[in-house]
């Protein structure tokens, strides 16, 4: 069989945890995603490129690609629904497995960004959310999107410089016992510094913690 392409197993993981989103919603779901991987990867989740269309930051051939290869292959299913005087589409993900390339720093960062935009609309995903974002400032319709302005950002706004993938490398490694817990080394580094981490770095701080001790008692 045939493995999904990246930019496929993107929206597949996004609808797993998001079942029923628009269009709109889930390509814009793969921009915030790819954002915040930047900002703390140095590097995007998907292979998408994109420029400011007329509906925001949006790679129209490579997103209809992989929703087709979604669609076409039973790992998703698109439904039309009316909105007003307007046809939407809604996606959904189906019951067949998917062999997944991510690691865990990727996959948090989906999950974060499914579970976070879930509950905005479109329009207020775009302009609350999205256009708001360091690539879109400034940016010209039609233009490519400088998206190395997310790490720039982060740079500029954390001078510990935050990498997720060494702090969940730390992680890994405290739970094989060979180094302190990921809580005490980042507790420690915020009362030296005096600097809060990203609330969604905090959140996945809790939600590995609270997985951690389910599996203790399980």
């Amino acid at each position: 069989m045939k493995p999904l392409s990246r930019n496929a197993q993107v929206l597949r993981y996004l609808l797993q945890v998001a079942p029923g989103v628009g269009r709109i919603k889930l390509a814009k779901f793969a921009y915030l995603a790819d954002c915040e991987a930047h900002r703390y990867l140095g590097r995007p989740v998907s292979q998408f490129r994109y420029r400011y269309a007329r509906h925001g930051p949006f790679d129209d051939r490579r997103f209809y690609a992989a929703k087709t290869e979604l669609v076409e292959g039973g790992y998703a299913t698109e439904v039309a629904v009316e909105s007003g005087p307007y046809i939407g589409y809604e996606l959904a993900p189906t019951n067949r497995p998917v062999e997944y390339g991510f690691d865990q720093a990727e996959v948090e960062i989906l999950r974060y960004v499914a579970e976070t935009y879930l509950s905005h609309s479109a329009r207020s995903l775009c302009d609350e959310v999205v256009y708001q974002t360091p690539p879109m400032k400034d940016a010209k319709v039609g233009e490519r999107l400088p998206m190395d302005r997310m790490r720039k950002a982060k740079d500029q706004q954390d001078e510990l410089g935050f990498n997720l993938e060494r702090l969940l490398a730390g992680e890994a490694s405290a739970e094989a016992g060979r180094h302190r817990p990921l809580k005490e080394a980042v507790d420690e580094l915020r009362a030296r510094h005096r600097v809060a981490s990203p609330s969604w770095w905090t959140t996945f701080i809790t939600t590995g913690r609270r997985r951690s001790s389910t599996q203790k008692t399980s």
